[in-house]
Parts: C-alpha cells; structure tokens; sequence
C-alpha cells in the first residue's frame, strides 16, 4: 500500500483553509488562486504544483468541509449510544459544535449551495451528504416516536422541522455573526423538541438537564395532544426561502420593476444563469452575494424576502410560550387545591414543624407522650 506524503498533505490543507477563509472574506466568485496563495504565505506557482485550476482547489474544498461536517456528527451519534433521545442530541451538538457552526464556515458552505446547480460536482456532494443526513435524523426520529408511544407524528415533518430551523440559525448566522452563540441555536433546536417530544425534552421547556439523563418514566405527558405541538414548517424551510426571496426579485425586474437581469447580474457580479437560478427557486445567493444585493435594491427587498421568516418565528415562540404558561397555571390550581397555603410561605421563627399529633383512635395506637 503506498504511503501517503504527509508534506504534500500539510500543503494541500493549508491551502484549503486559506481558501476558506478567502471564500469568507471575498466571496466565491472573487476568490482566485492568487488570493489563496496569499493568505496561505505561498507562491502562486507552489498553488499550481498542488493544485492545476482554481476549479480543483475549490473542489478539494468543499469535499473536506463536507467530510469534516460529516466526521463531525458521526462521531457524535457513535458516542451517544443507542438512545434516539440522546442521539438527536448528539445530532445538535454537532450541528453547533465550535468547529462547524462559525460564519466563516457558513459562508463557504453557501457560496458553494448558491454554485451547485451550475456545477455537477458541487451538485452531487451537496445532495448525497444532504440525504446521508436526512435519512439519519429521520430514522432516530421514527425511533424515537416509537419509544416514545407518541401517536399522530409524522417523522418526515418532524425531522424536515428540525432541520429547518438548524439551516434558519445557520443562515441567521451568515447575515449577523452576532445573531446567534452556539448555546442559542442548541437551546432553540431543544425548545422545539420538547413541544414534539415531551417525554423525551419536556424538561427543555422550562430549562433542565440533557435528554439523555432522563427517562421516559420521569416525566408526566402533557395533557393537550401532542400533535398540536407540531407546527406547519413552511415559513422556516428552504423552499418556502427561496420562494420568497424569487418574488421579492421578481417585483424588481422587468416587466414588474426597473432591472433587466443582465442589469442586476452585472450589479452583484454574477452571471444571468445564476439569478435564473434564484428566480427558479433551485438556489439562492450567499451572504457575500446577498449584500451586494441589499446594496443595489431598495430597504424592502430584505424585508420581503425574510420579513414573514421573522415574524413566523416570532409567532411560533410566542405560542409556545403561551401554552407553557397555560400548563403551569393549570399545575398550579392543581397544588392550590391540595394545599391552600401559600407557596413558600416560612414557618415562624421558634415554631419548629412538628408532626401531626394522632388520637387514640388512629390506626397504630396512642402516641407516645
């Protein structure tokens, strides 16, 4: 077996990061094999020794972020166990892990979705590790409704909510690095949960201890139907995204607006294919390509293309909240009735609790004086 040349492999993945972090700081389209050797501290002719296009470097790219995202969440499941509970935790955990969930990273991993439909490679790795995903977190979610003894949950929706909103926060952060920490995007993701899962997350609800330390004996159904937790997904996937972001452009293009495509293409340095594309709804622009767009367009155009993703946001949290409020009054009445007094009402000082004095006729005999 022939052994690999660990200095060619040294050069070879300092190249690919440099190439991250040019994607980041210039965007796709921009990069060229004299920025990455630059930040890499390297000749352009060492860069072609490596690798003989830019196309190659880019490629070599998005493979090793696509298997470091996959190493990733692997690792994670084998070390959870074979709890689906505790395995959907690891799926989170990975999913915000240090390593993965950054902005630089982000952005790379769009430029490349907003260029797959124009490149068969890109194309091919995207989907193939999309569906090696999917078909993971859609098998521990048919477990875990199962386990569970969940009735009237629908694994595809489940699943295909959850990774929504993991692909919402990964694009908050694209567009604010500030918008959201790691810890945020796990407790969101496990807020959803415990409304699906309750048995499994419910302590998420209230703010507790990982899913995996808590069996489903511990914790008490809730009383409204657990169907009811599951919302419509629609405003917070992909599709419903890119739907909105192609109308917004739409009102902005002739025959509606004042653009022609060549026009709004050569604006952002793009070609017409690609915005065909965003209109078509098959893909949508980076974060580097999406400010240029806010740039050139007018305030609205931001505010129609995500303005119903915030506010769908806003209303599912906000009747998550209510229902949770709900269930802690009705606990409450509950408790009032077995005990009237006061909650945490202190004892007089020098009274000290005393048992209840029993009679003679109490089961057990006469007290003792």
């Amino acid at each position: 077996m022939a052994r690999l040349n660990p200095v060619k492999e040294t050069r070879q993945l300092q190249l690919i990061e440099a190439t991250i972090a040019t994607i980041g700081r210039r965007g796709y389209a921009a990069t060229t094999l004299s920025h990455v050797a630059s930040a890499a501290g390297m000749s352009p002719g060492i860069v072609n020794f490596y690798f003989r296009t830019k196309e190659q470097l880019l490629a070599a790219t998005l493979e090793f972020i696509a298997g470091e995202y996959e190493s990733s969440w692997r690792a994670q499941l084998a070390a959870a166990g074979e709890s689906p509970a505790a395995q959907l935790e690891a799926m989170i955990e990975a999913d915000f892990s240090p390593g993965i969930f950054t902005r630089e990273k982000m952005t790379v991993w769009y430029a490349f979705w907003a260029e797959a439909p124009n490149q068969p490679l890109y194309e091919t790795l995207v989907s193939e590790l999309e569906q090696r995903y999917w078909s993971e977190t859609r098998g521990i979610v048919d477990r875990l409704i199962a386990e569970g003894g969940y009735k009237g949950l629908d694994p595809d929706a489940v699943a295909h909510g959850l990774n929504a909103m993991i692909d919402g926060l990964w694009f908050d952060l694209l567009i604010d690095p500030n918008s959201v920490t790691p810890a945020q995007g796990k407790s969101i993701c496990r807020l959803y949960l415990s409304g699906i899962f309750p048995k499994h997350f419910g302590q998420y609800a209230a703010g507790g201890t990982p899913a995996a330390a808590v069996s489903v004996e511990a914790v008490a159904p809730l009383d409204r139907p657990v169907e009811e937790a599951v919302e419509g997904t629609d405003a917070f996937g992909r599709a419903a995204h890119r739907k909105r972001l192609s109308a917004a452009l739409r009102r902005r293009l002739q025959p509606q607006g004042r653009l022609t495509m060549k026009e709004l293409a050569a604006g952002i340095g793009v070609t017409t294919d690609t915005v065909q594309n965003w209109l078509n709804e098959s893909t949508e622009p980076s974060s580097w390509l999406l400010g240029r767009l806010l740039a050139m367009l007018d305030p609205a155009f931001f505010v129609e293309a995500f303005g119903p993703t915030v506010d769908a946001m806003r209303r599912r949290f906000e009747t998550r909240l209510t229902a949770e409020r709900e269930a802690a009054e009705k606990d409450r009445a509950i408790l009032t009735e077995i005990d009237p007094r006061p909650a945490n009402t202190d004892l007089p000082s020098g009274d000290p609790a005393r048992p209840a004095e029993r009679g003679p006729e109490d089961s057990g005999g006469s007290r003792q004086s």
